[in-house]
């Protein structure tokens, strides 16, 4: 602020007013207000809203788009809202560390495109659903939980959780919970560490890519 200020000041005392200086200095602290208030704009809520948004849109021109619109209107949406390469990772677990840089951007393509998938699968219609979002809460060592409900037309809402952490890309989802408890990582890191006790890397790789062609082709 201090700089903006000290642009004006060569021309302040030779041709402006004390007044005219005064409504300088206001517009100089509202253009920082302004820009305080884009940066709140990117926070939790704000993330999982915009994420929300394009979901709901995508809901509503699902018959038309079909499954392969629905995937490109979302794989952007998702993109920026989630932190995909971060959640690979989790899933994968411990196997990650002995993996060759080959084997993680593998498997962080086939993790994106499973998500991507699969929200385009589960969210194929429009019945009237609207999303809200509550509360946001922060919980410290893990992030910042936003609350949300799924309100359905007739049946009781669905509540979905997102946690999110701050990430060098600013915020983004990491996990969601449903029912505000259910972990869906979690869920998934527990099918995928058994498919790898069982059958290796190799095994979940050869996993998620059968996965992608069976969610493709419904």
């Amino acid at each position: 602020m201090l700089d903006v200020l000290r642009g004006w000041s060569w021309i302040a005392p030779r041709f402006l007013d004390r007044s005219f200086r005064c409504l300088i200095l206001v517009l100089a602290l509202s253009a920082f207000g302004a820009g305080d208030l884009r940066a709140q704009d990117n926070g939790p809520r704000a993330v999982v809203s915009t994420f929300q948004d394009t979901l709901l849109a995508t809901m509503k021109d699902a018959g038309p788009l079909g499954f392969e619109g629905r995937y490109q209107r979302l794989q952007p949406a998702m993109e920026a809202a989630f932190d995909l390469e971060q959640m690979a990772r989790i899933v994968v677990g411990t196997r990650w560390a002995k993996l060759s840089e080959a084997e993680h951007k593998q498997l962080v393509d086939l993790f994106r495109r499973f998500s991507v998938s699969t929200y385009a699968r589960e969210f194929s219609g429009y019945g009237g659903e609207q999303f809200e979002i509550g509360d946001d809460r922060a919980q410290p060592g893990l992030g910042t939980i936003v609350e949300t409900r799924l309100v359905l037309k007739d049946d009781k809402p669905v509540e979905l959780n997102y946690l999110l952490r701050q990430t060098p890309r600013g915020w983004r989802i990491v996990d969601v919970y449903l029912d505000g408890t259910i972990s869906e990582l979690a869920r998934r890191r527990d099918e995928f560490a058994s498919i790898i006790r069982s059958r290796g890397v190799d095994g979940l790789i050869a996993l998620l890519k059968r996965k992608n062609e069976e969610l493709a082709g419904s």
